[in-house]
């Protein structure tokens, strides 16, 4: 797998140059980025030299043509690919005097042709490697490192090095053979990492060269296709395996490096720590393990060492989790408010809607402390992701019922999915949750007021004209409300339904007009019931007799 770095000042090439290409296809890897020429120096001083460069011409700070004549000094045959534009086609040429391998015109800068170019560059890579292992000369240290990488990130990956033959003279190719592994650690970055850990591995092993003088052991670090950085840690082949007191090492080590990440860069990471292992070939199940054991920074926090196995893993329980013996308060709430059982783990949104539109913020409050000790307990990450999403959909249904600003509502929903993205932990996903529910409500009960107007509109409108077809959606627009938020603010202003109201109302002009000479049907059909059978029907429901028995009775009170 051949490494490539991108220099380019503008965000947005960078990243097209990044999304345009299937880099794995093509046997590549960007591993790293740089906004100018002396960024890019930085870079490759830390991590060490890419095999292929690419690098635009005009950039501040450092341009492309200083880059490339620095980048010369230090290697002769690194692959360079510049980018410029047609008006700069002169500082191309100049750069081409450099003996660079290939340039491209921005504007014409189509994912094939990229990618044929690429491809050109990937050739003459694999033409000057053969020789090296044909006639098993000395290659360079480049070379080794990049082999090594791409060795070891097969075997992240897949437990064995695809197209290549995992075993001995693979792991002497590159540079592994009498050395074993121990433990995998697998360095997550917080939220707050985001902004500068695209260099991570580089910044990472600046820190370890100085933390790992005097810990007794190798180690190999390799960035995953996510751009994780893999910390195997290694020994010599006569070395035993390793007990607690090597783990309580690396644990050492482990905060060790956390402290110092925080400091230097104000990162936060947390670190998963494998099972021991003893041969290369087990480095997929490590990786596995690590990422799980980090993974569980949802419900034990972040910033810390998290061991694969061990006993904090394990535990049952956790924040909002139920004490053994202790009452729970869901059996003091009505039915709707009660937290889903343990063993299904459901949530309803109508329940959560019903409780929102009647302002009950306690019962709401004391639902999802209730929901998310059961997450505590469960420990289960894939269910945390389920509920949070399923509690995220109700919450970007219910505002545009409540909000008649869409371009207000459609800012909220990208705020909402901005924040949740950056919250790492079960704890910061439970407050976020009952802040963004109590916001809402909040909401509804300033608007309340307001709009208990046009409840009051609506019914004004159904007692004149409830002859009419009137319909749940034709009324909560005749007010300029959601169907949703009218239905809810119409029962709790008038005590009823709105469909409960328009037949009570019905029914009464009907019993008006039954004193008369008119036939049960025409009756029905002029408060509005077309359907005679239908009409006969719910009038017994509400009055407890038939029109004909109910016409009977009024006429002998009478």
């Amino acid at each position: 797998m051949y490494r490539v770095i991108i220099v380019e000042d503008e965000f947005i090439v960078r990243y097209g140059i990044r999304s345009m290409i299937e880099w794995e296809a093509i046997g590549m890897e960007v591993t790293g980025e740089a906004g100018n020429g002396r960024e890019a120096l930085e870079l490759m001083a830390a991590a060490g030299l890419p095999d292929i460069l690419i690098t635009d011409i005009k950039m501040p700070v450092m341009d492309g043509i200083e880059l490339i004549a620095e980048v010369r000094k230090l290697s002769p045959d690194l692959k360079i690919l510049i980018l410029s534009n047609l008006e700069d086609f002169q500082y191309a040429k100049e750069a081409i005097r450099h003996s660079v391998s290939d340039y491209i015109i921005k504007s014409d800068m189509m994912p094939r042709d990229f990618e044929q170019v690429l491809l050109k560059l990937k050739q003459s890579l694999d033409e000057a490697l053969k020789p090296a292992l044909v006639h098993a000369a000395p290659v360079q240290a480049e070379t080794v490192a990049v082999h090594k990488e791409s060795l070891l990130l097969e075997l992240l990956e897949r437990g064995t090095a695809h197209g290549l033959d995992a075993s001995r003279e693979a792991l002497v190719q590159a540079g592994l053979d009498g050395v074993q592994p121990l433990y995998l650690l697998h360095v997550v970055p917080g939220s707050s990492a985001e902004p500068g850990y695209a260099q991570g591995a580089a910044a990472i092993r600046s820190v370890l060269a100085e933390l790992w003088q005097d810990a007794g052991l190798g180690y190999e670090l390799v960035p995953d296709r996510q751009g994780i950085v893999q910390l195997i840690v290694t020994a010599g082949a006569c070395e035993p395996l390793g007990g607690p007191a090597v783990l309580e090492r690396l644990r050492s080590l482990g905060e060790r490096l956390i402290q110092r990440l925080r400091e230097q860069y104000g990162w936060t990471v947390t670190i998963g720590v494998s099972g021991p292992i003893g041969q290369w070939e087990a480095l997929k199940e490590a990786y596995e393990e690590a990422a799980g054991a980090a993974g569980m920074k949802l419900f034990l926090g972040t910033g810390r060492v998290l061991v694969h196995g061990s006993g904090e893993l394990l535990a049952q329980g956790g924040p909002g989790a139920q004490v053994p013996g202790e009452q729970s308060d869901a059996a003091q709430l009505p039915p709707q408010a009660q937290a889903p059982q343990a063993q299904s783990l459901q949530i309803s949104s109508l329940q959560i809607q019903s409780m929102v539109y009647a302002f009950q913020s306690r019962e709401l409050e004391t639902y999802l402390e209730q929901l998310f000790g059961q997450l505590a307990m469960r420990r289960d990450a894939e269910l945390v992701q389920i509920i949070t999403l399923e509690l995220l959909m109700i919450l970007t249904t219910l505002w545009p019922d409540v909000s008649k600003d869409a371009e207000q509502v459609l800012e909220l929903k990208k705020q909402y999915f901005d924040e949740l993205s950056k919250l790492e932990t079960l704890e910061e996903n439970r407050l976020w949750f009952l802040q963004a529910f109590q916001a809402l409500i909040a909401h509804m009960k300033e608007m309340y007021t307001s709009d208990r107007n046009s409840i009051i509109k609506a019914t004004q409108y159904i007692q004149q004209y409830y002859h009419q077809e009137i319909t749940l959606q034709s009324i909560s627009r005749l007010v300029h409300l959601s169907k949703n938020y009218f239905a809810n603010l119409f029962r709790k202003e008038v005590g009823e339904s709105f469909l409960e109201y328009l037949t009570r109302i019905r029914i009464e002009k009907a019993k008006t007009l039954l004193t008369g000479e008119l036939k049960a049907g025409d009756v029905g059909s002029l408060v509005g019931i077309q359907d005679p059978k239908y009409f006969s029907k719910v009038f017994k429901k509400i009055t407890g007799l038939s029109p004909s028995e109910y016409r009977a009775m009024a006429r002998k009170e009478h």
